[in-house]
């Protein structure tokens, strides 16, 4: 059997089927496809990566009491760094008072109608002895510990003579601070320091327990008291 489209030639076009219908569909479903796709792959990251934050949150859970630890061994070590400086430096500085007694004392003229009546050691620091310097006390001399001397004279000049047996010494240095007459007597009093010049060179350390060269028995080791803490003597 055969068609006749009896239609007018301007009719016809409509009529005819559109094949731009099925092409339509298949891209809606092409683009359905892909959107489907698209939120199945960012499902399975998602997935992975909370896997992946859940098995990163376990292990800093595990390490916690290690980081804690850890922190707490670096804030020790931290204290046991600053306790250590400290010791150095006081190290640095520690010297044995008695040491400068014995200096002080074997320096001590005989018969000089002197009599000392208190004594106290303290340590000079730079700033301290950079003033003295500037008044024209211990001048060229590195004084860095005092004797602090008071006592009674018979006369003045017997205190001149006994503060210029240090002053003449390059080991110590003289510091006079008052001279008083005691009134009715002919006796007076005085105020003085001694400064003790810090040797250039160290004694070279011996063990205690060694004998000596000459074959007498080692001299009994000196205390370790500081000279940053005064020491008195009455």
């Amino acid at each position: 059997m055969v068609e006749v489209n009896l239609l007018p030639q301007q009719y016809r076009k409509q009529a005819e089927p559109n094949a731009w219908i099925p092409g339509a569909i298949g891209l809606a479903a092409v683009t359905a496809l892909a959107l489907i796709a698209g939120e199945v792959v960012t499902g399975t990251r998602a997935g992975d990566l909370r896997k992946q934050l859940d098995a990163l949150n376990g292990e800093a859970a595990a390490l916690a009491p290690a980081s804690a630890e850890y922190a707490q061994l670096n804030q020790q070590k931290t204290t046991l760094a600053q306790v250590t400086a400290v010791s150095e430096q006081l190290r640095a500085g520690k010297t044995y008072w008695t040491n400068d007694l014995a200096a002080f004392t074997a320096q001590l003229p005989t018969g000089g109608g002197v009599a000392l009546q208190s004594m106290a050691v303290k340590a000079v620091d730079a700033n301290a002895l950079t003033a003295l310097q500037q008044t024209g006390v211990y001048t060229g001399k590195n004084v860095t510990r005092e004797i602090d001397l008071t006592g009674t004279a018979s006369s003045q000049q017997a205190v001149v003579n006994f503060l210029r047996t240090f002053e003449n010494n390059p080991n110590f240095g003289v510091n006079f601070r008052s001279l008083q007459s005691e009134g009715e007597t002919s006796n007076y009093t005085f105020n003085a320091s001694v400064g003790i010049v810090q040797a250039v060179t160290a004694p070279p350390a011996t063990d205690p327990a060694a004998p000596a060269q000459d074959g007498t028995a080692p001299a009994p080791a000196a205390p370790a008291g500081s000279a940053e803490g005064a020491g008195s003597v009455n």
